[in-house]
């Protein structure tokens, strides 16, 4: 039976920290669970989401900068210093509380190539692109309130300062949550219009989450060529089922990879 051993009343919206036998889940109020953590292998993505929108690790040959905008339980965070022990990694998270808990109950660690940054994700992006800022190759985007995605994914500029932080094979792979469709429809088209037929769509099986994998100048299609003939190996270094999550890509997205699927 599911616990309670947090609740806290304040800031934007209630916070409570709730555990079943060894899975340890962060809700905003009553809400959704925003992350989940297996106390017993702090490194392994519990909810679907994430590990679909690791799919973006696939598409760059070698990611070591990344940037997390939205923290939560710091899944993502936990999962790419595991796999990146040595990779640069930038957090934004507008809560300090969010923050607090994340370190308190959810294991969050602090080494030296991690940087929490407690910014509005639209002011730092913002920022982005400042003198001797080094471009990001992965940054994963990840906002959301107790009920629905926040302000920042439906705005067009700020995608595009986020895709312009990214190194020329870079890619922004963003969740985004398709059960209000009105919503969706509006985030979704704030990420097309800023790079037309350079987005691709992953639906999560069985779950309202889609993934848009973004890249700020063309579709790495022979990178994902490449990764299809050696996806045993991915799969393995990672834990993941990346072979399903291409399958679903390649399904999903038939125009824009007809030359990764063999369509003429």
């Amino acid at each position: 039976m599911e616990r309670i051993i947090f609740s806290e009343q304040g800031g934007e919206h209630p916070v409570v920290v709730v555990e079943e036998e060894h899975v340890r889940c962060l809700r905003f109020g009553t809400g959704a669970r925003q992350s989940c953590m297996d106390t017993l292998a702090p490194h392994r993505l519990q909810l679907a989401y994430t590990r679909w929108m690791m799919t973006a690790l696939l598409l760059h040959p070698q990611p070591e900068r990344f940037l997390v905008l939205g923290l939560g339980g710091g899944s993502l965070v936990r999962f790419l210093l595991h796999h990146h022990p040595g990779a640069r990694i930038d957090v934004v998270e507008k809560s300090a509380e969010v923050i607090r808990i994340a370190r308190a109950y959810f294991q969050l660690p602090q080494p030296e190539n991690l940087r929490i940054l407690h910014l509005d994700a639209a002011d730092f992006a913002a920022r982005l692109s400042g003198p001797g800022t080094l471009p990001y190759h992965v940054a994963f985007v990840d906002l959301f309130g107790p009920d629905c995605m926040a302000g920042p994914v439906f705005e067009p500029e700020f995608h595009n300062r986020v895709l312009h932080s990214l190194a020329p094979d870079g890619v922004m792979a963003v969740n985004l949550w398709s059960g209000d469709r009105r919503r969706f429809l509006l985030a979704r088209r704030a990420i097309t219009v800023t790079c037309p037929g350079r987005v691709l769509k992953l639906q999560v099986k069985k779950r309202s989450n889609v993934i848009l994998l973004a890249f700020p100048h063309r579709i790495p299609k022979s990178r994902l060529r490449r990764v299809r003939k050696n996806i045993l190996p991915l799969q393995q270094r990672y834990g993941l089922d990346f072979a399903r999550y291409l399958k679903r890509l390649r399904r999903t997205n038939p125009d824009l990879l007809a030359a990764v699927t063999g369509r003429a």
